[in-house]
């Protein structure tokens, strides 16, 4: 069954003419491009008002029926789901991602008409993108899902042909962290004028868009503190990520004085200045950054690094994983890196280090043995080392 249109229609009140009582009715159709059309018609002959009714009823049961019958997926999309997400203010970024996952979408499914897409063609989509990382993959689903549910809630289909049982299963990979140490000597390591944003990046665990939209507006040294407000996505300034992301940061005077040396080295230092700029003034590029400043002294300090793995981004997960270690407050990790989903904390930011493995076991012996096993243990090795000699 289809479902209904919700439109009532109008029928006027009977006019008397030469040719009987006279009605008009209006009602929408859909086009053949699937667009509403408003429609009027004029009866004449009828018998009364509730005559003309019953046929009304019938031009809007003829409306319901699966519109567009000929629109493609792609169609659709164009016409239909693009500008339900300009509704939605969806970022640039976000829109930029989808873009990408459509490129594996439209030359499988974009020219096959919209309702009679079935599961079945789902699944060979996925198969055929079978190369594609599990995640991407799993990406692909969840588009998929949006368009079809809005196709569905326009009553262009009775049914979305996306089945939950087409997402692949994702295994989660602990993020790549650096120790205190490797941090320390990054920040150390990295040329005089980027110093400040290493440090800020370490010590803030803030994403480098968010740093490289820092204006001096935002710093305030009397309060110890600094406000993110804003993100930069391709030269242009945006709205940070997620409502959680708008975020008082409170700092120490490691990052204190790392800022304020930074102060004393900029050419611009106006309060609508970018913190962490060009000679000229002008935003840093993150792609730059990562392989032209990080990327050297990471090889210069011999630190393992891969191109998908080992980015500005290692300095949040970093600092992530300190505070949890440090504290174990997660909330306090949630509140400093801005996310606005506990979840998100608790399922990214909770890497340990082998020094903590090591003392998480340590803690269960002394708490069963107290001192006693430790003892056991150095007496039996200095047994052992005298038995050998």
């Amino acid at each position: 069954m289809n479902r209904t249109s919700y439109q009532k229609g109008y029928v006027s009140d009977p006019v008397r003419t030469n040719k009987g009582l006279k009605f008009v009715i209006r009602y929408r159709v859909r086009t053949s491009e699937g667009k509403w059309q408003h429609k009027a018609e004029t009866l004449y002959g009828l018998t009364g008002k509730k005559a003309a009714q019953g046929i009304l009823n019938e031009r809007i049961g003829d409306s319901r029926k699966p519109m567009a019958p000929q629109m493609t997926l792609t169609q659709f999309i164009e016409a239909y789901w693009r500008p339900y997400l300009d509704r939605q203010g969806i970022k640039p970024s976000t829109l930029e991602g989808y873009n990408s996952l459509l490129k594996h979408i439209s030359p499988v499914l974009g020219e096959c008409r919209l309702a009679e897409i079935t599961p079945l063609q789902i699944e060979q989509l996925l198969q055929s993108n079978s190369k594609l990382a599990a995640k991407t993959r799993r990406n692909l689903v969840g588009l998929l899902q949006g368009v079809f549910s809005l196709a569905e809630d326009d009553d262009l289909i009775e049914k979305s042909p996306v089945r939950d049982r087409h997402k692949p299963a994702v295994l989660k990979h602990e993020k790549p962290v650096w120790t205190a140490e490797q941090v320390k000597a990054i920040i150390g390591g990295a040329p005089a004028q980027y110093r400040g944003l290493f440090a800020c990046a370490a010590l803030t665990g803030a994403r480098l868009g968010e740093l490289l939209a820092l204006q001096w507006k935002h710093i305030d040294f009397d309060r110890w503190k600094l406000r993110i407000e804003q993100s930069l996505w391709h030269g242009r300034l945006m709205t940070p990520k997620t409502e959680g992301s708008f975020r008082t940061v409170l700092f120490g005077e490691a990052l204190k004085n790392a800022l304020k040396d930074h102060l004393q080295i900029s050419m611009h230092v106006g309060p609508e200045d970018f913190v962490f700029s060009k000679a000229d003034g002008s935003t840093l590029h993150p792609d730059v950054l990562r392989r032209d400043v990080l990327y050297p002294v990471l090889d210069r300090l011999q630190i393992a690094r891969s191109s998908r793995s080992a980015g500005f981004h290692t300095f949040r997960h970093s600092a992530g994983t300190f505070v949890n270690a440090q504290t174990g407050n997660l909330k306090l990790a949630q509140k400093l890196l801005g996310h606005s989903n506990f979840s998100t904390t608790a399922d990214i930011y909770t890497h340990t280090i082998e020094e903590s493995d090591r003392e998480a076991a340590l803690a269960v012996e002394r708490a069963i043995y107290g001192n006693l096993f430790s003892n056991v243990l150095n007496s039996e090795n200095k047994n052992s080392r005298g038995s050998m000699q």
